[in-house]
């Protein structure tokens, strides 16, 4: 058995990455230890993705073989380590894999909107202590917008997806609720009657009533800051309506999920300087703070990217309305299709919605990185996976007998002493609502 030489795939041949080259696997190699020594790993699912993603990508952990029949040719694909919101490798394909799954088994062929629901920044502490309570901001908003569409037309159904997201443009805890909404309800026969966005500043109102009812409810603040917070003139609450998507962009739709459900940070954004430990973060301009970039030790920053990873089972997508998996599986029984009125009046039947095949591995690596894993690169035939190797004896033996064995690899760094921490490490930063998916 040979592995690929670098010289031999042809132009275009996908090449696995190489994940030890990543600013964020430097910085986490340095720095995660000291981070668990000082205490900072307040969740026990904290300590486990950080553990997955040092074995990500890495032979020395167990990977698979691929073959091509035709020619003989072969090489070693590293498992991954499937982390959510922590991995950006990783998190990309899974975002890739739900912007083709929701569009063929969800959306309908509609015009759709997007809503944005945050919260200002002196109530966002609260929702990092208990994520539970990330799930009441999209009952809340769910209930505002229900509650419109039904004023609008009685009996009908709305139709959209809910996301938390819990970071801003710069990885600072900013949590808030993506919608995205079909812009319009569908009545008990399918009809989809298009409705106007509903207004910002109706939404802004019941929204900033109903979060500041539930945390009194919950002891988390006092009547007297409920009752002030509702006299601000800008209260830090807002919401956002202005992106749209037309029903014939299919491809926008796609994007636009995938953008709700993006990872917290860019490894292109990202830099790490070994010398001094330090991480540095560049985004676009945020207007509050008048800069767009992060410096903050490595320990640091890995706490900060350790907020954004949700609980095991913690539900971070809701679908509501004409979109939930009670209504989907009950028009799928009685076989109801959606109807749209276009402009010029006709009525055209639409379907219920595309393929529900699953995508493989190697689709999504062609979407990414254009090629394609299972095509060999000597003879351009198909090639497949023969075999899954996690035994770490075959593992040892298979890469020593390519002179791939580095036994430094499965070494970990020593603890580094804990530092001094202080309470309120991160930098105080707000966040820029307007989503940059043009």
């Amino acid at each position: 058995m040979g592995c690929r030489d670098a010289s031999a795939p042809s132009a275009g041949a996908y090449r696995p990455r190489n994940p030890r080259a990543s600013p964020l696997y430097h910085c986490v190699a340095r720095h995660a230890e000291e981070l668990r020594a000082a205490g900072r790993l307040e969740r026990s699912v904290e300590a486990r993705t950080i553990d997955r993603f040092v074995e990500c990508g890495d032979p020395h952990f167990g990977f698979a073989r691929v073959r091509c029949d035709a020619c003989g040719h072969d090489y070693l694909l590293s498992f991954s380590c499937k982390t959510r919101y922590f991995c950006p490798s990783c998190h990309q394909k899974r975002v890739l894999l739900y912007g083709e799954w929701v569009e063929e088994n969800v959306l309908a062929p509609v015009a759709h909107r997007q809503y944005v629901f945050t919260v200002p920044r002196l109530l966002r502490p609260l929702f990092s202590r208990r994520r539970a309570w990330l799930g009441e901001l999209c009952r809340i908003a769910a209930r505002l917008l229900g509650k419109a569409c039904r004023v609008a037309v009685p009996g009908a159904k709305p139709a959209f997806v809910e996301f938390v997201q819990t970071f801003g443009d710069l990885v600072n805890f900013n949590p808030h609720v993506h919608v995205l909404a079909a812009d319009g309800v569908f009545r008990a026969d399918g009809m989809f009657v298009p409705l106007p966005p509903i207004p910002e500043a109706l939404l802004e109102r019941g929204f900033r009533r109903a979060v500041l009812d539930f945390l009194v409810g919950e002891g988390a603040i006092s009547d007297e800051l409920r009752e002030r917070m509702l006299g601000w003139r800008y209260s830090g609450f807002s919401v956002h309506n202005q992106v749209r998507v037309a029903a014939d962009d299919a491809e926008g739709r796609k994007k636009l999920a995938a953008y709700m459900l993006r990872a917290p940070l860019s490894l292109a954004k990202m830099s790490y300087d070994a010398a001094s430990g330090t991480v540095i973060y560049r985004s676009k301009m945020h207007l509050g703070l008048k800069r767009n970039f992060q410096v903050m030790p490595g320990a640091q920053w890995l706490e900060l990217l350790c907020k954004h990873i949700p609980d095991r089972y913690e539900q971070l997508v809701r679908y509501v309305g004409w979109y939930s998996s009670r209504s989907r599986g009950a028009r799928k029984a009685k076989g109801v299709t959606a109807v749209v009125t276009t402009a010029s009046g006709v009525i055209e039947v639409l379907g219920e919605y595309a393929s529900r095949a699953k995508l493989a591995w190697a689709r999504l690596i062609r979407k990414v990185y254009e090629a394609d894993p299972l095509v060999c690169p000597k003879c351009q035939g198909p090639m497949r996976v023969i075999a899954l190797i996690e035994d770490p004896a075959v593992v040892r033996a298979i890469l020593a007998h390519l002179g791939l064995w580095q036994p430094q690899a499965l070494e970990r760094a020593p603890p580094v002493p804990a530092r001094a921490w202080p309470e309120h490490a991160n930098l105080p930063l707000t966040y820029h609502p307007l989503p940059d998916i043009a």
